[in-house]
Order: C-alpha cells, then structure tokens, then sequence
C-alpha cells in the first residue's frame, strides 16, 4: 500500500502542471461564468438593409432578423449568402448596462475596391442579459477565406466568451 501511496503522490505532481494547462486553454470558451453561448453554427436570417461600417473591412454592415439555426456545427462550408456565428447571453448582471467589444478574427481578408487587408474587426455593444446573435455572412466571393474564425466578447480588453470556426472552401 505504501508504494502506492507514493505513486499516487508523485503522478498528483506530474499532471498538476497539465491540469493547470488545460484549465487556461479552456478559460476563454468557459467565460467565468459572465457568458453562455446558446447555439453556434450556420443561421437561416433575413437582410433588412446595411450600415456605413468604415472600420469594417467591406465598408458595411448587415442589419439582420429572423435569426434561426439551421445547423449547429463548427465547421463552416464558405458558400456565397451564408451566415454563421453564434447567439450568447452575457449572464453577469454586473456587465448590463456596459459597453464590451465583439471582436471577430480572421484570415487576411482584402477588400478588391478599397485595397484594404484586415485580419480583426471590433465592434462596440451594450450588454443586457438579451440573446445577442454575433455572426458574419459571405457577401462576396474575397470574403471566403479558409481558416480559423474566432468571434471573441470583449470586456475592458479581456476575452470573456469565445467561439472558434473552422471556414472551409468546397472542392466543387
């Protein structure tokens, strides 16, 4: 019994570090608590129009509605016309009423009119305890772009929620 007594002792120590590891990964996904994402994936919506979005890298932004699920998936075929992203609720009441940042990282995306190359676009909302959908559309073809999408919930700088995508262009 004493050996293993000091085996499990000295396998506690050895994993500690990966433990520990494994928890700071996972941290920004988990939230803390301040954030729970609803759903994810590919969205059925309706265009109601667009906004002048100068910072954005296609200079504009797509005011949406009937925002439905229609497959919830992490992997995302580029396609002209789909939507994706995600629907969350900031939970924490102490963040109602503040302003936090979507943030949404991409591959390099260039904007053929403007000659303009962006990897990240900030957006500023107030939290409620609303659902609040996040996501993005491919409205021309230079926005489809392969990689790994991220759309971070910012509070004072800080990644509170995240969800990662992984955007693939089909073979045909």
């Amino acid at each position: 019994m004493r050996h293993v007594h000091r085996f499990q002792v000295w396998l506690a120590r050895a994993l500690a570090p990966l433990a520990i590891l494994a928890l700071a990964l996972a941290a920004p996904a988990a939230a803390s608590g301040q954030v729970e994402i609803q759903d994810y994936g590919f969205y059925d919506l309706s265009v109601d129009g667009s906004v002048p979005a100068p910072d954005d890298v296609s200079g504009t932004r797509n005011i949406v509605s009937n925002i439905r699920l229609q497959r919830q998936t992490e992997e995302i075929d580029a396609q002209l016309g789909r939507s994706f992203g995600f629907r969350f609720r900031i939970v924490d009441p102490a963040l109602h009423g503040q302003t936090l940042t979507l943030r949404t990282k991409f591959p390099p995306l260039t904007n053929p009119e403007s000659k303009r190359t962006m990897t990240t676009q900030d957006r500023p909302f107030t939290a409620t305890g609303e659902s609040v959908y996040d996501g993005y559309r491919f409205d021309y073809d230079w926005e489809m772009a392969e990689g790994i999408w991220t759309f971070q919930i910012l509070h004072n700088g800080k990644v509170i929620g995240e969800k990662k995508f992984k955007v693939i262009i089909p073979m045909n």
